[in-house]
């Protein structure tokens, strides 16, 4: 089953592959860090896989939490901070191309961090989707 949304541009799209997984998953021993979290990020939105329409994946703003260590300990491999505990990887499609392209349809994939394994996302998350800038991120596809 998929499931539509309505941006605020009026266009509807339509999600048709949804990931989800642990954010820290691989991480075996020591803290998230700063450094770290641009280090995930980057490998993400450079996966090819995410590139089903010839365009770069966007990231949603991610809110990354400080994590606060006592004032006698530091922390020698950088400055320790958490993203949610979830990345979820959305693929979404238009049956219309971008207006500035040719072809049957459009999709986009959508990188975000959120708190919970779970669908719909939150409201903060769905209003970012709903505003997505779709004629100038999506990639055009023929069928």
């Amino acid at each position: 089953m998929s499931r539509e949304f309505k941006l605020l541009t009026g266009r509807v799209i339509t999600l048709k592959e949804l990931r989800q997984s642990a954010t820290y998953e691989g991480l075996l021993e020591g803290l998230p860090t700063v450094e770290k979290n641009k280090g995930l990020i980057q490998r993400l939105l450079s996966d090819r896989s995410l590139k089903p329409y010839r365009v770069d994946p966007i990231l949603l703003p991610a809110v990354e939490r400080p994590i606060e260590l006592p004032p006698e300990h530091s922390y020698p491999f950088g400055t320790p901070s958490a993203l949610p505990a979830v990345t979820v990887v959305a693929r979404f499609t238009s049956h219309t191309p971008t207006l500035s392209g040719t072809g049957d349809a459009s999709g986009l994939v959508v990188v975000w961090f959120q708190e919970q394994f779970a669908f719909p996302p939150a409201e903060d998350i769905a209003s970012q989707l709903q505003s997505l800038d779709w004629e100038r991120h999506a990639g055009n596809f023929e069928y």
